[in-house]
């Protein structure tokens, strides 16, 4: 657990109770402040946007599964997440699934874990394990998804940051179709790339931030839409069903957890990896993750956008 998780705690022993089995709890709080939390710092210092649970993962929750599993003699572990184990010559990996499909947030995780990982909801929709749960009596059938940061509570995303950074110092918004500066922006924090609205500047037509730079405290604009960049680089790459000796290969890459696999080469030449998408790729963004699937919808390996 970490200190935003008291209501989800209390939530997990209604339910431990109701179906009168033990709740034993891990204190992660110090795991995932040294992990999670300053990884996500460190990224919006340097002016990239991370995922949280990409990180968190495979370095504190499944880590932890499998330490208190293996404290307890227990081989396998199991988790919600919407998503598939697969397992073929020697390789495990994760498959992605039609509804709710989480695979994207799980590409980073080890062979171990994945070895030991069992995924019971992978062939199943929210709305019929909500309907089991009702009738088995769960008395939190109904609470909603989470959709925000675990980890902030009650503040922005902005105002968590600066109150563990400082506040951001204001910039400049520089145009990059005309090479000029063009107004003030109020703090690096504040943007992402791709973003239209909100930007607080009027230029007499849309703009989008088009990237980010901390070195010089830019927000670079284009009135352009960020579309048609082909290729990417990627950095860290994690290999799950592909065996880590293979340095070029066709797959289907997406750039974000909400985006369609589209068609792509990849290629790892003097540890540079690179991928080539057929389509053009919209807001391609510095520490998002790309992740890599075979036609089937297997993980083949994923890494961090650079």
């Amino acid at each position: 657990m970490h200190d935003a998780d008291a209501s989800g705690l209390a939530d997990a022993q209604k339910v431990a109770d109701h179906l009168k089995i033990p709740l034993k709890t891990a204190d992660l709080r110090k795991e995932f402040r040294e992990t999670v939390v300053s990884d996500f710092l460190d990224c919006y210092a340097r002016a990239k946007t991370p995922n949280p649970c990409i990180v968190c993962n495979p370095l504190v929750k499944f880590k932890a599964l499998c330490h208190v599993a293996d404290e307890l003699g227990i081989e396998k572990i199991a988790t919600g997440h919407y998503a598939d184990v697969g397992n073929e010559n020697g390789r495990y990996f994760i498959r992605a699934v039609k509804e709710k499909d989480q695979s994207y947030m799980l590409y980073r995780l080890t062979q171990e874990q994945l070895r030991r990982l069992m995924l019971p909801l992978a062939n199943t929709t929210k709305e019929e394990n909500r309907a089991k749960a009702e009738a088995l009596g769960i008395p939190i059938f109904k609470k909603p998804d989470s959709q925000d940061i675990c980890f902030i509570k009650g503040e922005s995303y902005v105002d968590f940051i600066e109150r563990e950074l400082g506040k951001f110092p204001e910039g400049t918004f520089w145009l990059q179709d005309e090479d000029r500066p063009v107004g003030t922006h109020k703090g690096l924090i504040h943007y992402t790339v791709g973003q239209r609205k909100n930007l607080g500047i009027a230029l007499g037509a849309p703009v989008y931030v088009s990237a980010l730079d901390a070195e010089s405290n830019r927000v670079y604009l284009s009135k352009t839409d960020v579309v048609g960049r082909k290729e990417v680089s990627f950095l860290a790459p994690v290999y799950q069903k592909l065996d880590p000796s293979v340095t070029e290969f066709e797959a289907y890459g997406k750039i974000r957890f909400a985006a369609k696999p589209s068609h792509c080469r990849v290629s790892v030449k003097e540890f540079a990896f690179t991928a080539t998408f057929s389509d053009g790729q919209r807001a391609v963004t510095p520490g998002q993750s790309v992740v890599f699937y075979d036609e089937e919808g297997n993980v083949l390996c994923g890494g961090i956008l650079e």
